[in-house]
């Protein structure tokens, strides 16, 4: 997860860079108008949290809800700001709110995206590069955290690195916000100033607060009951949604509207009542320290538990204004968190591209020295970001209308997405290349092999491709050296796009592969992803061979679970859809009478996680109890063994990084890559079981680079080219199977 966008009070326009440095580092008083010291040292405690949290993880494990403090901050200071204007003129004026959001935002989150595309193109590895570009072109326009919404249901994405850019979501959020958020306040205003006028009132600012008031409130709670759903249903997806964390601006908004109603409450104020609001306010850091400190990844977020945060924050802000060497206002003026308050936007623009891009430009893991260096380099950049960057643009006059705003705020995003798009473009161009130099390759190799097992030549040392080296590797010219530089970003790509698996917000999909007729019979392929990327194998041989195959895969389900106690993990939307996919693909199995042989593929040490023994157990009596009853059809059920585990090493990035010539790179031992389960334990009992591990493993060694080819498209799934190259020996041990 990554944390927030960060923004601050937009003063004057016509202000110098003098006044606002004397305006930051002086309180000016705790009134709704006044320069609030407590905010910015809000401000400094998030982006502190949110850097802690992406260096030392394990030391802070909730600091992602930095995110939410940030979003409460913005609610109130920029509703605070339309408010005022609402109730001084009458109306809002929205193209100058937009402009002034533009200054303050895009010249500062430009440059470090121009920056972050430099870095990518210099120091990221081929194999992550298409992604990169792709996510810094959504950032530049502010609609990435949709591109990531997306990735959260796509079970590509799943085991992705994180972006170089992860942190722009919470950017694009609060502009998709900014845009909302004044029509949504004018339109309220308008539509109840129009009936009042049919009525003959006038629409006073105290009308006007509590229609908004009430409109607000009930934006706060759609948004809250909308938060909790998704994330109960679609986590991922809910953590990048902008209207699941609408309710937290709306939070901020509403408490700008109870200030303006009660503005005492922010005055500075003496004896029991100040003592009151001081402990009031370490009350709200309180939460959020608590928050940040026993919430982790795993938790159910947003959702309700954002709750913690998010309150916290709007009572540290509601009674924050209390002046005094122990209140949050005065410690807020010291030197360091005032600096760290003011500088905290581009501090947090900066220190995620340096996070990810550290460890490719330095080409080993981060230390804890590295990691400081990297603390001190944000902050820095930040410093000097904010100082010649941020002040400048939002102090000097763009001109007397907004016109010059709005252009750069279209021109300069749109030469980020034109440099960034040529890249992808380029790239994809030479993947399609590659894909065609590697089919003509395997290709020319069956052919050559072919043609020396006729002839005497045969037991002669020879270039072998794919698969073949693994069979007879004494025969083979260097059958794991990676002799030339890897085309990994070929080999990053190398799966089907539109390979047939049933994602997460879908119900059903199946395909047919192979021979459409099946004048030989039809075979089922059921699994998750590792059966959807072996589908090219099964399809080059059973083609030839004139079966049909048709495929029921899912992401992350085994088809063998028709109750959700027994599917082991993700959380209860996901384990619910996948039994339900389980007991449907069970019934279409036994109903289908066309189909004489169902062959189960399956990502073993993702489905059947180790820990649990009853649950295993469980498991384990499932399947075989599945197994028996699509037997008792007259069906033949086959096991194909799940393919050697990588340890979760992407071996497209890892190839990336190696120096040729390296002789098994990026390899596992045996002991580690092979593991035993309860779908393999129970397969040799209930079911034959085709074990293919001789195709990716010798002398004790799994390979990850076999004759020329690189056998994993990521850290897991077996890559096109390789399953290609599988198919003939497959073929031949599954039919072999079968008699």
């Amino acid at each position: 997860m990554a944390g927030p966008a960060v923004t601050t009070d937009t003063p004057a326009p016509a202000a110098s860079r003098a006044d606002l440095r004397t305006r930051r580092r002086t309180p000016r008083g705790g009134g709704a108008s006044g320069f609030r010291p407590d905010i910015q040292g809000l401000r400094a405690l998030a982006v502190t949290l949110v850097l802690l949290y992406h260096l030392w993880p394990d030391a802070l494990p909730g600091g992602y809800i930095g995110v939410d403090v940030f979003f409460v901050i913005s609610g109130f200071l920029i509703s605070q700001h339309l408010f005022r204007e609402l109730s001084q003129t009458g109306r809002v004026a929205v193209p100058a709110f937009w402009a002034r959001r533009i200054r303050r935002l895009l010249p500062a989150s430009l440059l470090v995206l121009i920056a972050t595309l430099a870095g990518t193109a210099l120091w990221m590895p081929a194999s992550e590069r298409i992604r990169a570009f792709t996510d810094i072109g959504a950032s530049a326009v502010y609609a990435v955290n949709w591109v990531f919404a997306r990735g959260s249901v796509d079970y590509l994405a799943q085991d992705d690195a994180p972006s170089v850019v992860q942190h722009y979501w919470s950017l694009a959020v609060e502009e998709q916000l900014y845009v909302i958020w004044p029509i949504l306040i004018v339109g309220i205003t308008l539509v109840v100033g129009a009936v009042l006028r049919r009525r003959g009132r006038a629409f006073a600012w105290s009308g006007q607060r509590r229609t908004l008031t009430i409109a607000l409130g009930v934006v706060f709670a759609a948004s809250l009951v909308f938060s909790a759903t998704l994330t109960a249903t679609s986590p991922g997806e809910a953590y990048f949604n902008t209207f699941v964390r609408a309710w937290e601006f709306a939070g901020g908004a509403l408490l700008a509207l109870l200030v303006s109603r009660f503005p005492a409450m922010q005055e500075s104020s003496s004896g029991k009542r100040a003592v009151a609001a001081t402990l009031l306010t370490w009350t709200g850091v309180a939460m959020i320290l608590v928050a940040s400190f026993t919430y982790t990844d795993a938790s159910p977020f947003p959702g309700t538990m954002a709750l913690l945060p998010v309150a916290g924050t709007l009572i540290a802000i509601m009674a924050g204004a209390q002046r005094g060497p122990v209140t949050l206002s005065g410690i807020s003026t010291w030197r360091p968190i005032a600096s760290i308050g003011t500088w905290s936007y581009s501090i947090y623009l900066w220190h995620w591209p340096i996070i990810v891009l550290a460890p490719f430009a330095l080409q080993r893991a981060l230390g804890d020295l590295d990691r400081w260096i990297i603390v001190a380099l944000a902050v820095l950049l930040g410093a000097l970001s904010s100082r010649f960057i941020e002040d400048p643009a939002r102090s000097r006059r763009w001109g007397r209308r907004p016109w010059r705003e709005f252009a750069f705020a279209v021109v300069v995003p749109l030469v980020i997405v034109l440099v960034a798009a040529l890249q992808v473009t380029a790239m994809t161009a030479s993947i399609a290349a590659a894909a065609e130099r590697a089919e003509a390759a395997r290709v020319a190799a069956e052919r050559e092999a072919a043609e020396s097992a006729e002839n005497a030549t045969a037991a002669e040392p020879r270039v072998c491709y794919g698969v073949a080296a693994m069979l007879e590797p004494e025969l083979c010219i260097d059958p794991f050296t990676a002799q030339t530089a890897i085309d990994t970003a070929f080999a990053a790509t190398d799966l089907d796009p539109n390979w047939c698996l049933t994602q997460l917000h879908e119900e059903w999909r199946t395909c047919t592969y192979g021979d459409p007729e099946g004048p030989a019979g039809t075979l089922a392929l059921v699994g998750d992803s590792h059966a959807a990327a072996m589908i090219p194998a099964f399809h080059e041989y059973f083609a030839k061979a004139g079966w049909r195959v048709d495929t029921f895969t899912r992401f992350a389900c085994s088809a063998v679970h028709s109750d959700p106690a027994t599917v082991s993990h993700w959380d209860e939307g996901f384990r619910v859809g996948c039994a339900n996919w389980g007991a449907r693909v069970q019934q279409e199995l036994r109903d289908r009478t066309d189909i004489s042989v169902v062959v189960y593929h399956v990502f073993d040490s993702r489905v059947f996680i180790p820990g649990d023994d009853a649950l295993q157990l469980q498991q384990r009596d499932a399947m075989r109890e599945v197994w028996s009853s699509i037997e008792a059809t007259g069906k033949q059920v086959l096991l194909l063994r799940d393919i050697p585990v990588t340890g979760d090493v992407d071996i497209p990035t890892c190839l990336s990084q190696i120096t040729v010539p390296a002789t098994a790179p990026c390899s596992q031992p045996v002991s580690t890559a092979v593991l035993d389960d309860p779908i393999t334990a129970a397969a040799g009992v209930d079911v034959p079981m085709i074990d293919i591990t001789d195709l990716f493993c010798t002398d004790g060694t799994c390979m990850s680079y076999i004759g020329g080819v690189v056998a994993y498209a990521d850290s897991n799934h077996v890559s096109g080219t390789y399953a290609r190259s599988l198919a003939p020996i497959l073929g031949d041990r599954l039919l072999a199977a079968l008699e």
